[in-house]
């Protein structure tokens, strides 16, 4: 079997003087011009920059309570450049989702009490993760059982 040889072919040389002398005259009216290599990950998505939306996982200080009680949610959001804020929601077994609040700064930590009325039910809890491109991630629900 014959051995493979990549050939790498250089610029052409009007390529390259075409090159210099534009970067001249831009550099002379304060502009300049930019040679670069980009690689992106995520295709139209994300804009083709590789900017990925964040993750979020949540949890709870005890999967079971009383009406009335006090509970500590806690996220751990990630993202590739930076997290701006996390919101926490919380569903009724009706189907209705209300805000609970949102924190912008870790620990991402939100106190909340369950409401009263709802003893005998599963409340469903999330997360959701903001980074500072607008784009977000939510968190799978976790069920609180509300005696």
């Amino acid at each position: 079997m014959p051995a493979y040889h990549a050939t790498v072919r250089p610029l052409p040389r009007a390529l390259v003087a075409l090159l210099v002398a534009a970067t001249l005259v831009l550099s002379g009216c304060g502009g300049g011009i930019s040679v670069g290599v980009g690689i992106g990950y995520g295709g139209y998505a994300d804009g083709g920059y590789g900017d990925s939306a964040p993750t979020v996982s949540l949890g709870l200080s005890t999967l079971s309570a009383g009406a009335g009680t006090t509970v500590r949610l806690t996220a751990q959001p990630y993202d590739d450049y930076a997290v701006t804020q996390v919101d926490f929601d919380l569903a009724y077994p009706d189907g209705r989702v209300v805000a609970l609040g949102g924190v912008r700064a870790a620990p991402w930590q939100l106190d909340v009490v369950l409401p009263a009325g709802t003893g005998g039910h599963v409340l469903n809890l999330r997360a959701r993760a903001w980074d500072d491109a607008g784009q977000s991630g939510v968190s799978r629900w976790i069920g609180i059982s509300v005696r």
